[in-house]
């Protein structure tokens, strides 16, 4: 079952704000979702995309088909090998 399983976390949203700037995040779960683990990454600037592109990247490592997820605009190519 753990083969399987994806584990996102991260605090919660300070000062009763819904801003993700720097938001910190930590994804893991089993090496052969196709995750690259041991990276920080910054999604700021030209590389800024929505936080919902990960929920979409984390769908499609378990073998949910999923395009779209509310504002996201792809995967995070980034995260997955």
């Amino acid at each position: 079952m753990l083969d399987r399983t994806v584990v996102l976390w991260g605090p919660a949203h300070p000062h009763a704000s819904h801003s993700t700037k720097n938001y910190p995040l930590h994804l893991a779960g089993e090496n052969k979702l196709g995750f690259k683990y041991g990276n920080l990454h910054a999604f700021e600037g030209e590389k800024k995309v929505p936080m919902s592109n990960l929920f979409v990247s984390m769908l499609k490592a378990v073998d949910m088909p999923t395009e779209k997820f509310a504002d996201s605009t792809g995967e995070m190519t980034e995260l997955r090998g």
